[in-house]
């Protein structure tokens, strides 16, 4: 992407039907949101990802005077906001946006940050779990954060009561680095008994959120903003949890993303171990019982700096995509026209690259770099 004011990203998120994957479409075939606004349909069904329905609805909005007021005043009130509250503006192709996070099939095109995210928050954890825990879910939070921190590792998790709540906490009691993402809007702070708690993990960590800053704690965010959680982190750890909510969709969404998922064994007495337990049962978690279970699956994460996997010897098909592939998830589709090549071919080429960790495969054949 190539546009220079970081507000056009969020314009761009204001149009209909277009989330991240078209969003990120538009960028990189336009230079400013105002170009977009003086394309022609002709234009917008050229971009990847439009069809004819798709450009004409957004075609129309671009031309409607009242969602362009709308979308301005959303600009402004926006900037206002982040300048009154400290608040950064990290569009997707920010060098400070998050690598592990920019290699997701629907990374967001922007967030809103307070504090800041450092080389080190790339080796990351998540830790979810249940609003309401038991003494043994709290206990066993608070040992998983400590021995993360005590690792150098960062915790991720959402700032809700509850498991988030300790993981934040007893992180940031240890020295360690602690990262918050959020189902509303910075400005709107939720659950708002954990302000402080916000204000304490911006100036040792980072606050974020995909959101406009004043966005409010609608429901249907929270299941959204999970996908950021899994993809910040190399391994998502579940706590306590019941067989639903918040805790097992991330796990959910950590597996679609290739993420390795881990799961506090609890009592089959204890219904809020219910949703860990049935992870194990399944068979797509293993089980965490302390740090060395994640050291033992998971050595990259305890690397020193500077280490870095040398790919493996590769065929001329193979480099050829190796070269292209980037964290940007691209389509085969895509891939093929590049490189000139039957979309087959180059199915079979990236599934053995996959298994040599050199590519990740992501939802709706798009691919990246492994």
């Amino acid at each position: 992407m190539t546009m220079t004011d970081p507000y056009d990203i969020l314009r761009l998120s204001l149009l209909p039907r277009v989330g991240p994957t078209r969003g990120r479409a538009l960028a990189r075939r336009f230079r400013s949101y105002a170009e977009i606004a003086r394309a022609s349909l002709r234009d917008l069904l050229r971009t990847e990802g439009f069809q004819e329905v798709l450009a004409r609805a957004v075609h129309t909005t671009l031309h409607d005077a009242a969602h362009q007021a709308l979308c301005e005043r959303t600009v402004d009130r926006n900037r206002e906001l982040a300048e009154r509250g400290g608040f950064a503006l990290l569009s997707y192709t920010d060098p400070a946006y998050p690598a592990a996070l920019r290699r997701i099939y629907d990374a967001p095109l922007f967030l809103f940050c307070k504090g800041e995210l450092i080389g080190p928050d790339e080796r990351a954890v998540a830790v979810v779990g249940t609003r309401m825990p038991s003494d043994y879910g709290r206990k066993a939070a608070a040992m998983l954060a400590q021995e993360l921190a005590d690792a150098g590792l960062t915790t991720v998790s959402g700032l809700a009561l509850g498991i988030d709540t300790v993981a934040h906490a007893v992180s940031l009691s240890c020295g360690g680095r602690t990262v918050a993402v959020l189902g509303s809007g910075l400005a709107n702070i939720y659950p708002a008994s954990n302000r402080r708690l916000a204000a304490q993990i911006s100036e040792h960590g980072c606050v974020l959120s995909e959101l406009p800053l004043d966005a409010l704690p609608d429901a249907v965010n929270f299941p959204r903003r999970n996908r950021i959680i899994s993809g910040l982190s190399a391994a998502t750890i579940v706590v306590e949890s019941g067989v639903k909510g918040g805790a097992m969709i991330t796990a959910e969404l950590a597996l679609d993303q290739n993420k390795d998922v881990y799961a506090v064994p609890g009592s089959i007495f204890n219904p809020k171990s219910a949703g860990p337990n049935l992870l194990l049962k399944k068979g797509v978690a293993r089980p965490f019982t302390c740090l060395q279970d994640l050291a033992d699956e998971l050595p990259s994460l305890f690397r020193t700096r500077g280490e870095s996997r040398v790919p493996a010897q590769m065929s001329i098909a193979e480099q050829q995509l190796y070269d292209i592939l980037d964290e940007e998830p691209r389509h085969i589709d895509s891939l093929a026209l590049r490189l000139g090549l039957p979309t087959s071919d180059l199915l079979v080429t990236l599934l053995h690259m996959e298994f040599r960790s050199l590519a990740r495969q992501h939802p709706g054949k798009y691919f990246t770099k492994g």
